[in-house]
């Protein structure tokens, strides 16, 4: 049995990479939002559904590659 990244996104500029990981929480519904700089976690945070974790990870996204850092996966 394979499993399945909890990565939702990386994105790169120049020689650095950020990704965002979505991990399950201590609950049944929470989440764990983690976003790693070049493998070191930089950023962590549960929130009690999903779609919460979903919505800052969507604007943190929005924000780097306003900044110019580009899809990579």
């Amino acid at each position: 049995m394979t499993r399945s990244s909890p990565r939702l996104w990386r994105l790169r500029k120049r020689h650095q990479y950020i990704d965002a990981e979505l991990l399950p929480g201590g609950d049944d519904r929470s989440v764990e939002l983690q976003f790693l700089i070049n493998g070191e976690l930089s950023y962590r945070r549960v929130w009690p559904v999903r779609e919460d974790a979903l919505a800052e990870a969507a604007a943190k996204r929005s924000e780097l590659e306003r900044e110019g850092w580009a899809e990579h996966w």
